[in-house]
């Protein structure tokens, strides 16, 4: 679990104008959270003091309990970042080689290469890949580093509507099978619903106030089929999301 409190943070270039502000959050284990809102409410910052790649100003960062420490947590960015060089293999190897107390076998890699339907491009390079393929090699890369909670930074935000669903419900599959913590950043609404057990909307109006969350609990049936975005429900949640992000 991670318990974020009080936590505040400014670069150095903003002239003391904090990009956070007396920040409160949780993300217990195997939940599915989204957080959206619009640029520079501190998404992305949020996820930089998660990573340890900033500190806090102020306030507490707390994985099970203790100080949040670097691997902790599985970051995957919007772009995949795959070597243009090396094959999907090789690439999807690579937390191994650069942690070697936990090395990615072959096997493990190739197995986990089939589930994504990429068992046929594992000598491939990343420039032969389609878009959703890259984009599922660089999740199977980040499963494989085997940390329970995960940084997706929208990862499908580059990819066109059809790929987007395709790649939203195989994420689910996965999240359902490895009963990870997955937190995800988002500007699609639709999509915080979708996948989302809860979603929060960071507001940051710069002005020396706190940042301002808001929270909504999805209450929808799992799995959720294609058409759930056509219920009642789906459609109110939508809306309230909607409404919101632009007071």
């Amino acid at each position: 679990m991670i318990e974020i409190t009080t936590v505040s943070f400014t670069y150095p270039d903003f002239k003391g104008e904090k990009t956070l502000q007396n920040v409160n959050l949780n993300f217990p284990k195997g939940e599915f959270v989204s957080l959206i809102g619009k640029s520079g409410s501190g998404k992305s910052t949020l996820f930089k003091l998660l990573t340890t790649q900033f500190q806090p100003d102020a306030g507490q960062i707390l994985f099970d309990g203790r100080p949040i420490q670097l691997g902790d947590v599985g970051y995957m960015p919007q772009k995949d970042l795959l070597l243009p060089w090396a094959t999907i293999l090789e690439n999807v190897r690579l937390s191994g080689k650069l942690d070697k107390q936990h090395p990615v076998s072959k096997e493990k890699a190739l197995e986990w290469l089939d589930k994504a339907g990429l068992k046929d491009y594992a000598y491939s390079l990343p420039k032969d890949l389609s878009g959703g393929m890259r984009q599922r090699a660089a999740f199977v890369r980040t499963i494989l580093a085997n940390k329970p909670v995960l940084l997706l930074d929208e990862p499908f935000g580059a990819l066109d509507s059809f790929t987007q669903y395709e790649m939203q419900q195989w994420l689910l599959s996965l999240w359902q099978e490895l009963n990870k913590t997955i937190v995800f950043i988002t500007h699609n609404i639709d999509e915080a619903v979708l996948l989302s057990n809860r979603v929060f909307l960071l507001q940051n109006w710069h002005n020396g106030d706190d940042t301002q969350i808001k929270e909504w609990h999805i209450d929808l049936p799992r799995p959720r089929p294609k058409d759930i975005r056509y219920h009642a429900q789906f459609i109110e949640y939508k809306q309230a999301l909607e409404v919101a992000i632009h007071e």
